[in-house]
């Protein structure tokens, strides 16, 4: 089985709460309701070719549960999964 690859979002944020309020997938505004969870990832600094730095947050969205990644390397939003 093919593994899917994070699609490319673009993420709105509520600068008073520093939360994100909405994200852009397939032409939608999601509206995010809530975060549930963050985390980072940053290993294999010792390699420019394995080094992955980034934000996760797991959200829900009218009424979905998805998990949002900040990769600081090239600075862009990504889905990474709707569960």
């Amino acid at each position: 089985m093919a593994q899917r690859l994070p699609a490319p979002i673009t993420v709105a944020w509520r600068s008073y709460t520093r939360a994100p309020a909405a994200f852009l997938w397939h032409r939608r505004r999601w509206r995010i309701d809530r975060v549930l969870q963050r985390w980072s990832i940053d290993t294999g600094w010792w390699s420019d070719e394995l080094h992955v730095d980034r934000r996760y947050l797991r959200v829900v969205a009218e009424g979905r549960v998805f998990d949002l990644f900040y990769d600081r390397r090239q600075r862009r939003w990504f889905l990474e999964r709707a569960l």
